[in-house]
């Protein structure tokens, strides 16, 4: 074959055969034969390598970490925008070169020891807490991970915990640097201070034509109508297909007897919560009560009412804080503890009464355990569904037609938001909004989106139908608008000017804010305690910055936390909170474990010069790249 072409290189055939591999490149491209096999691995140490399926399962396991954190989805894309992706790379390096070293001095974990973390790990739990096999497959696939991946993963992360006990157990972090995160943490201010808000006395009929009109022209962007997509999804929802099953007398009795001891009524307790300024001043009011036992005599001293600190009778869940419900549901009746930290500050816990755990009959939990029954049977039911949905997409059926032949609902929608809002001003109303949303508008019309999986076990199956584009909104139809908008920006550019003024007057008068206040007719207010996240509708995160970079008896300016306002005021107070033994071992287990990781990231990097490591970051984007375009499921 080379001596043919070889020959005819030169003649017609020859070119002709040259420009056909050229166009074949130019559409295919030649990535791969350069990429090689190796692609998906992203970084060697010594003879172990940090493969693509381990990196996604961590990297989609952060993503979760962070989501639970925000209370909201955040997508791979945002994720990757902060730089999540390398922190997770750089973590996985510093891991594996802990696991290579542990490979130096065979060191490997034993079965009783994974069996012993998996049956431990909460996400493989049921909602009797216990193991169940189910659940474990399901979070497995939902990652994109084998069980013998899984295993493995595992058993390095068991090494690497007792590589670390070995070297970081009697580590401990300097008095000084516990001193310097103690006075950072602890510090507490107090500020006068005053509001300047704009008047708005700048009225939109005061705002011309030609001004609105030169707004709009240059400000076009703002006013387009936003993106809508027109999508289809077909979804199988526990709860929806659960009530379709009937369920004997005999199966409820089996079920509830195999785990009859997750059926019980909680311990309750009622308890009152004395909230004090200080924590020496609740100390003072435990001492005086260890003389009299009056409680109502306590209370009365700090002129509070039983109305006023009763919580009412609760189970150790419904606690303010965990802290607090983990003092109240140790303490003996009629007993008064603490001090404890609570939202209203230091506090005093008196219980009241204490209504134990009991155990609850099969007749008390009948509903209960009909519906875990059913609950169970759906979720088969929903992975052979699945099953057949997806080999009914393989051999190229619609999803009408799939509903059709399953006899499943399916929802066609059109002109939908990126928040889910339709055209008539409703929501699509399924507990997969966010699962669907993101897919819609994270794929175009001609994409094959592969099935989502939520973490109780729901799954939808979508198809983006039409991208409707944002539309030019006529000069017309938001003149009003833009006028009120004008109007208000001069007011507020007023009020930054006044602001600045009386701010450089203040400064330029011994910082007298009494003074300041009458000359410009504003009430000052008084701040309470405030720490570095007191942050509210008054103290923005700027304006705390500002205030604890001041000394006392300065002062500061910023804006306020919600609105346009600015706030000036004057440092009047800056104190330290008591030292007790459970800050300072707050801030010691803080420390200690930015110590312990510094050390981990050193001795890291000197595994990697002893056992030689490549690190292919730039083979990331690559992977994403493929990950968008293949989906997941």
């Amino acid at each position: 074959m080379l001596d043919f072409l070889r020959k005819n290189a030169t003649g017609p055939l020859g070119i002709a055969l040259i420009i056909l591999l050229v166009f074949a490149f130019s559409i295919w491209g030649v990535g791969d034969i350069f990429r090689g096999y190796n692609a998906n691995i992203l970084a060697k140490i010594g003879d172990r390598e940090v493969n693509s399926q381990n990196y996604l399962f961590r990297f989609n396991r952060e993503i979760n970490r962070v989501s639970n954190q925000l209370n909201r989805l955040v997508s791979s894309e945002e994720a990757r925008n902060s730089g999540l992706h390398f922190q997770v790379l750089d973590r996985l390096i510093v891991e594996t070169s802990i696991n290579a070293s542990g490979d130096e001095i065979n060191l490997k974990a034993s079965e009783e020891a994974l069996k012993k973390r998996i049956l431990s790990t909460n996400a493989f739990k049921n909602a009797f807490n216990q193991f169940d096999k189910n659940i474990f497959d399901q979070v497995l696939r939902q990652n994109g991970l084998t069980e013998d991946a899984y295993l493995a993963i595992e058993a390095d992360f068991h090494i690497q915990e007792q590589l670390s006990k070995s070297i970081f157990t009697n580590i401990n972090p300097p008095s000084s640097l516990n001193n310097l995160l103690y006075k950072y943490q602890f510090e507490r201010r107090n500020v006068d201070y005053i509001i300047i808000s704009p008047k708005n006395n700048i009225g939109s009929d005061q705002i011309s034509d030609e001004s609105s009109l030169n707004f709009y022209n240059q400000n076009k962007n703002k006013y387009l109508t936003e993106e809508t997509r027109d999508f289809s999804f077909i979804s199988l929802i526990i709860n929806d297909i659960s009530s379709s099953f009937d369920i004997k007398n005999e199966e409820v009795i089996s079920y509830y007897e195999d785990n009859k001891y997750d059926y019980f009524e909680p311990e309750k307790r009622s308890y009152d919560l004395v909230p004090f300024t200080s924590e020496k001043e609740a100390l003072k009011a435990m001492e005086n009560y260890s003389l009299n036992s009056d409680f109502e005599k306590l209370l009365s001293d700090r002129g509070l009412e039983k109305t006023d600190v009763d919580q009412g009778l609760i189970t150790d869940n419904e606690g303010i804080t965990d802290e607090i419900s983990t003092k109240a549901f140790n303490a003996n009746i009629n007993e008064l503890t603490g001090p404890v930290d609570s939202p209203f500050g230091p506090s005093l816990i008196f219980v009241r009464e204490i209504i134990p755990e009991k155990e609850m009959l099969l007749d008390e939990v009948r509903a209960e355990v009909i519906l875990s029954i059913q609950k169970l049977k759906a979720q088969d039911n929903i992975y052979e569904l699945y099953a057949s949905i997806e080999d009914s997409r393989a051999s190229g059926k619609t999803l009408e037609e799939i509903a059709a032949e399953n006899q499943l609902p399916i929802q066609i929608l059109d002109s939908v938001s990126n928040i889910g809002k339709k055209i008539d001003g409703s929501y699509i109303n399924t507990p997969l909004r966010e699962i669907i949303i993101e897919n819609v508008f994270g794929n175009e019309t001609d994409v094959e989106i592969d099935p989502v999986e939520d973490e109780e076990g729901n799954i939808v199956f979508i198809r983006v139908d039409n991208i409707n584009s944002p539309k030019q909104i006529p000069f017309s139809e938001v003149s009003n608008d833009i006028k009120i908008t004008i109007a208000e920006n001069q007011s507020i550019s007023e009020m930054q000017l006044e602001a600045l003024e009386i701010y450089n007057n203040l400064k330029s008068e011994n910082n007298n804010l009494e003074y300041t206040s009458d000359k410009n007719d504003i009430a000052i207010a008084k701040s309470g305690l405030l720490s570095r996240s007191s942050t509210n509708e008054i103290f923005s995160e700027e304006a705390l910055v500002e205030i604890f970079k001041a000394d006392k008896g300065s002062s500061f300016m910023s804006n306020v936390g919600i609105g346009n306002s600015k706030i000036i005021g004057i440092i009047t107070n800056v104190s330290l909170l008591d030292k007790t033994e459970k800050r300072i071992e707050s801030i010691n287990t803080v420390n200690k474990q930015r110590l312990e990781n510094d050390l981990a990231y050193s001795l890291a990097e000197e595994h990697q010069k002893e056992l030689s490591a490549e690190i292919f970051p730039e083979r990331l984007e690559a992977l994403f790249e493929t990950q968008e375009s293949e989906g997941s499921f």
